[in-house]
Order: C-alpha cells, then structure tokens, then sequence
C-alpha cells in the first residue's frame, strides 16, 4: 500500500490501525487511514522502538466516526453520537475528512481539551476542508498575534467563529476592525464577542456607529465603546437610535463614556421588562426621576432581575428607616448579595447594638458600601474580647443567611 494511503496516527490512538507491518518516520507523521469504517480492535497494535507498527485485524463496526471520537477525544458515547449527527456525517460515513481536521487541530498545537470543545461546540468543522476552509480562517486569527495553545484557547469558547464564511464575514470584519481600532489586541478584545461577525457590516456595524455618531459620540468614545461593548454593533440600527434618544432624554452625555454602560444596560431589556423593574422602584415610593437618577449613577443595577431588586428593596427598608436616599445615592448597594454580604453585615451590627458596644449608631446602607477588610477591622476586630464571636456570628451567617437576629 502507498504510504499517500495512511494519515493521521498520531491522533489516533493504535487500535484504530489495519493489518500491515509499515515503517514510518516518527509516531508523529500523518499517514491516511486504509479503511474509511474503523473500529476497536482487541488487542491493540503496538509500535516498534524503530517506528514499525505492529497490526492487528481490519474492523468491521459501522459506526466508525462514533470510535473515532469516542477514542481519539475521550468523548463519552452520548456525546460521540450528537457530534457524529450534528456533523451531518452520520454514522455510517467514511472517516478521512475528520481525521484530516482532528489531525489538523491537533497539528495546530491545539491541546486536547480544546479540540473537543471545539468539536462539541461546532461540530461541523468535522466536514470542513481543511486547506480551503480551515487555514485561511486560522491564518487570520494567527495575523492577529494567536498561534498554538493560545489559538486553541480563543477559540475553545467560541468555536462558532470557524463556521463564518472567511471572505463575507471574517476577513471584511477584520480589516474593518484594524483600520478602526489601530491594535491586533483591541481587535482580539473586541472578536472575543463573536456576536460582531453575526451579521455583515454593512448591515449592522457600520450603521449603528453612523448612528451614535449623529448624536455626537466623539471618535475616541466611540472606540472605546467598540472594545468595552462590542456587542452593541450588533444590534439592530432602528431599535439601537430609539435607545441613543432614550438614554439622553434621561440626562446622560453622549461625550461620556457612561453614555455606552448606560446604552448597553438599556438596550439588553425589551420596554415591558424595563417598565417592569421602574414599578418595583415606585412601589416602594420611588419617583421616576429617582430611578432615572440610579441608573444615571449605576447603569447595571437595571439589568439586576425584577426578583432580586424587589428582595433588596424589601429589606433595606424593612431594617432601615428613611432609606430610599442612601439607595438612590447608592444604588451599587442593589447587586450587592443578600445572603453574602448585607444579611451577615446586619446580623453583625444587631449584635453589637444588644451588647451596647456601639458608641453612635450606623446605618446598615453605608455600612454595606465598605470594603470586607474595613468592616471586619472597625465592627469585629476592635471589639477585644468580643471579636471572635462577632466573626463567628458574620461566618455562620454567611453560611446561613436565613439566620436574622
């Protein structure tokens, strides 16, 4: 047989081999397989210390590209199964084409742990051609400063970028990119959210920046907004202008970079989720221009669910009088954890009030906003004696929340 005629070994572990004694250069040559329906074999193959592979009998199972995952990336059966039909391989398919791309992969300096999730998470990579489609989509990427390990990390995530076409969408969003953000980091910083090669740029990108320009978001706010909210460019124009005249009827400055928290937060909820969280805040006596002022000083906190900033609401003013100011001054206060950070802090201070350890009382509100080590310095380290019950009061509360002094 011509040695043209075997591939790929070095992925494969031996069983997957056929009855031949061949010589080869190294365990680590690519060789194409015989037979396009391999399975286990029992006993396995071994190599020789001069590279001579010892055989073993041709196999006979049909589902081939199901061994081959299951053997080659320690895929579990189950999972073996949906990539070989999420592929379009089928079972019963010749395995070339994947052991051309796994081999590729792994030929690449991908790791292990990201060619699987490469393949679990696109698994049609498996039919990709290797020299047309593959390479000139990684010899993109590699332009860009990513190369082995670090390319098989970028893309373990977000293995969706290598099934966009290279020359419609990747190549024109890059160079896009390049002439508008300057460094390959900002570009990488911003192809981290694939969600910029979604749509043509034409077609999105281009017009939502025109967009943002025309309400006077300055070139170096612009970019900036590029690289921290990328995914904004991928919105759609129409929705994105109804959003930008929104946000600036609430007071906030184009020329700001809050001005892209704030339109990114905005543009993430549909109006009945937005006006859903606005009641909460005016049930509990909030205006609308006290919400508007929150979400001036802490775009975020709208983003928090209608749960949780119901659940927060209630207890502050359930523990503290007159405390819609210091929330509405506040309002990071809101994504703080109950059962982490505010219920342990009150237990704490509750404790102290029954022993009369405090010289003036504190409001739970700013008692909230200090840092982990200034709080247990000035309301449980000071306290002598009483220190280690305090700190035991904030642990097992941390552990409990439900236990409220």
């Amino acid at each position: 047989m011509a040695l043209e005629k075997l591939q790929a070994l070095s992925l494969l572990k031996p069983h997957y081999v056929f009855s031949l004694l061949i010589p080869f250069p190294s365990f680590s040559s690519s060789f194409e397989l015989y037979s396009t329906k391999t399975s286990l074999l029992t006993p396995s193959p071994s190599l020789t210390g001069d590279g001579l592979l010892l055989s073993a009998s041709p196999p006979s199972s049909s589902s081939s590209i199901v061994n081959l995952l299951m053997d080659s990336l320690g895929l579990s059966k189950e999972s073996a199964l949906a990539v070989a039909s999420s592929s379009g391989l089928g079972l019963n398919k010749p395995t070339k084409n994947p052991i051309c791309v796994l081999n590729f992969l792994k030929d690449s300096g991908f790791h292990d742990a990201h060619i699987c999730s490469i393949v679990t998470k696109s698994p049609k990579i498996l039919v990709a051609n290797v020299e047309k489609t593959l390479k000139p989509k990684f010899e993109m990427l590699e332009d860009l400063g990513l190369s082995g390990p670090d390319l098989g990390e970028f893309l373990s995530p977000r293995a969706c970028i290598v099934s966009y076409s290279a020359e419609k969408r990747m190549a024109p969003t890059i160079e896009f990119l390049k002439s508008y953000l300057k460094t390959n980091e900002n570009v990488l910083r911003v192809l981290r959210n694939n969600w910029i090669l979604s749509f043509p740029i034409e077609e999105r990108i281009l017009p939502n920046m025109r967009c943002m320009e025309s309400y006077g978001v300055g070139p170096s706010q612009l970019q900036q907004l590029t690289i921290v909210q990328p995914r904004l460019l991928s919105h759609n124009p129409k929705r994105l202008k109804e959003n930008c005249e929104k946000i600036i009827e609430m007071g906030f400055s184009p020329n700001s970079l809050m001005f892209a928290h704030a339109l990114h937060a905005f543009s993430s909820m549909n109006n009945e989720t937005w006006q859903a969280k606005v009641d909460i805040f005016k049930s509990f006596g909030c205006s609308e221009d006290h919400v508007f002022s929150i979400f001036r000083r802490a775009p975020y906190t709208m983003c928090l669910s209608v749960k949780k900033l119901k659940e927060t609401m209630e207890y502050f003013v359930k523990k503290q009088k007159d405390v819609l100011f210091q929330l509405i001054m506040n309002p990071k206060i809101f994504g703080y954890s109950l059962g982490g950070r505010v219920i342990p802090r009150n237990n704490v201070l509750q404790a102290l009030r029954s022993k009369k350890l405090l010289k003036k009382d504190v409001k739970l509100s700013s008692v909230c906003l200090l840092s982990e080590r200034i709080f247990l310095q000035k309301f449980v380290g000071c306290f002598g004696e009483e220190a280690d019950y305090l700190r035991r009061i904030y642990e097992e509360s941390k552990g409990n929340p439900e236990m409220i002094l």
